[in-house]
């Protein structure tokens, strides 16, 4: 059986995707937000669930734009990564067993999860209810 725990990466903006981030942050109309976002939020942390065969399950669109077509996939490191390191999720609480976690990431293969949106629907809500059954990003949150 396998086992899974919530693992990230700090990825950085393109320029596409600052132009849909802008899109989403007008949308919400979240001033605060808006206001870091362009005070130099550069990065971000791009999260996912590590699974025991080597391979990553995690919330994404193609390789340039996180957000464009996005869906649950399962690749492998380089394709999640990117080069970057990856670290351990320790501000994700995980309640759940690391099988059942696998099972929860592996239970949303190809589905859409609700639909990417930068500030309530992304990567790190994704694992996060892998690993505990809540929707929540810290760093959006606290940015």
């Amino acid at each position: 059986m396998l086992k899974a725990y919530p693992v990230y990466v700090v990825r950085e903006i393109r320029a596409g995707e600052r132009h849909v981030i802008e899109q989403q942050l007008k949308n919400e109309k979240k001033r605060i937000i808006w206001q870091q976002f362009f005070d130099g939020f550069l990065s971000y942390r791009h999260y996912g669930i590590a699974l025991s065969d080597g391979t990553f399950v995690h919330f994404r669109g193609n390789v340039q734009f996180i957000q464009i077509e996005a869906s649950i996939r399962r690749t492998g490191i380089e394709e999640f990564s990117c080069g970057e390191k990856i670290c351990k999720a320790v501000d994700i609480t995980c309640t759940y067993s690391p099988e059942e976690i696998a099972e929860r990431a592996l239970s949303q293969l190809g589905s859409d999860f609700g639909g990417y949106n930068f500030l309530s629907n992304n990567c790190e809500h994704f694992a996060s209810w892998c690993a505990n059954g809540k929707r929540i990003s810290k760093q959006v949150l606290f940015r």
